[in-house]
């Protein structure tokens, strides 16, 4: 029996489709790569601003979370006040019911006294006599 041979033409064949299509998926490549590549481009401003808000974004969260804080702590310091604020002004009444008293008690008196006059006495004082004793005692 003879041998079966191949005929070359299909190698051939098979070596070129081979060849064609990597230089299609080569092309296809090329145009997706630039097809991208333009629509990156046309999308950088945008993607500068959204840069840009998110770090705006970030910085109001940051002043939210300290104004809370802020907030907290004036509220927690309002309720430790509240009681104390009571207290007072149970005082206040209090003290507004004396200065009601002293109000009218300054009330019933006159609105002029008229004072005892005061009379001027002036002094003056004598100057000691001179004198030449001597006392005896030794040295003298």
């Amino acid at each position: 029996m003879t041998e079966a041979r191949r005929p070359a033409h299909l190698a051939v064949l098979l070596g070129a489709s081979a060849g064609i299509y990597a230089v299609s998926l080569a092309g296809i490549t090329a145009l997706q790569s630039s097809a991208d590549q333009a629509l990156i481009d046309d999308r950088a401003p945008l993607d500068s601003v959204t840069v840009s808000l998110s770090g705006g974004h970030d910085a109001l969260e940051a002043d939210l979370d300290r104004v809370t804080r802020a907030y907290s702590e004036a509220a927690a310091g309002y309720d430790r006040l509240a009681p104390r604020l009571d207290e007072m002004e149970t005082a206040l009444d209090a003290y507004a019911g004396s200065v009601s008293e002293v109000s009218g008690a300054a009330k019933a008196l006159p609105g002029r006294v008229s004072l005892p006059t005061v009379t001027r006495t002036v002094t003056v004082r004598a100057k000691a006599p001179a004198t030449s004793a001597t006392t005896g005692a030794s040295g003298g």
